[in-house]
């Protein structure tokens, strides 16, 4: 059974305005020390939570590889996911909304050596707005617990539409614990757009980790992301499993 990445220790940081502890991580040789600012007034994207360690340590374990490669971010929060990608080789873009660059750039700072900091951008993304400000051809979208709000599943989709093509790979890790139904339903409807395969599990803090790579064919359409319509979809499932 696989074992969530483990910290190393936490401690507390002065005359520092962006954060107020250090965690820090041991992972693929690398000792990660991200600032973090938890219960701020910006919300859940100030800590380092149990998607982004797991998949740092399944990126660690299957010795994924982003030497030359181009990746994105969503939904960074502290950053922490992009910044291994940079330390493994990345050109890699950190996003997450204005309040939390800051943090980013901080924790971008402090862990990458400056010959490295050229291959990392951090920039807002508004998801379903200003996605088409960005390319369509990075080779990974990275995630990590980014499926939390029902409200924004639809502009996420549409975004990742967006910056994907065929050759893309994409890992999300949702914990399941929260939003179960709401998280298990998002997946169905990600199914109808991306091939999606359950690669790594967390038992003991229910989180998975899923691959996902977009589904071509020449005679095959996307169907078009109907904000309305996904979340009439979301909400009679949810009214029929509290029946």
């Amino acid at each position: 059974m696989a074992a969530l990445l483990k910290r190393v220790s936490l401690r507390t940081v002065e005359k520092d305005e962006n954060v107020t502890l250090v965690d820090s991580y041991d992972v693929c040789g690398f000792l990660l020390e991200i600032g973090v600012r938890p219960f701020s007034e910006l919300g859940f994207g100030t800590s380092v939570w149990g998607a982004c360690r797991a998949l740092c340590h399944y990126f660690e374990k299957q010795k994924v590889k982003f030497y030359n490669k181009k990746v994105i971010e969503l939904g960074a929060g502290t950053g922490m996911l992009g910044i291994l990608a940079v330390l493994l080789g990345g050109e890699v873009t950190i996003t997450d909304r204005p309040g939390l660059l800051k943090i980013i750039e901080r924790n971008v700072s402090v862990n990458v050596p400056y010959p490295d900091r050229s291959r990392a951008t951090v920039s807002a993304l508004s998801w379903g707005y200003d996605h088409t400000l960005f390319p369509s051809d990075y080779d990974f979208i990275l995630g990590g617990d980014i499926l939390y709000q029902p409200a924004n599943i639809p502009l996420l989709l549409k975004t990742i539409q967006h910056l994907s093509n065929e050759m893309t790979t994409i890992y999300f890790a949702s914990p399941m614990s929260i939003h179960r139904r709401m998280i298990s339903f998002t997946y169905q409807k990600l199914a109808e757009y991306f091939h999606i395969d359950l690669v790594a599990r967390y038992e003991d803090e229910d989180i998975n980790v899923y691959k996902m790579t977009k589904i071509g064919s020449s005679y095959w359409r996307a169907p078009p992301v109907i904000e309305d319509e996904f979340n009439f979809s979301y909400n009679a499932m949810i009214n029929g499993f509290a029946r």
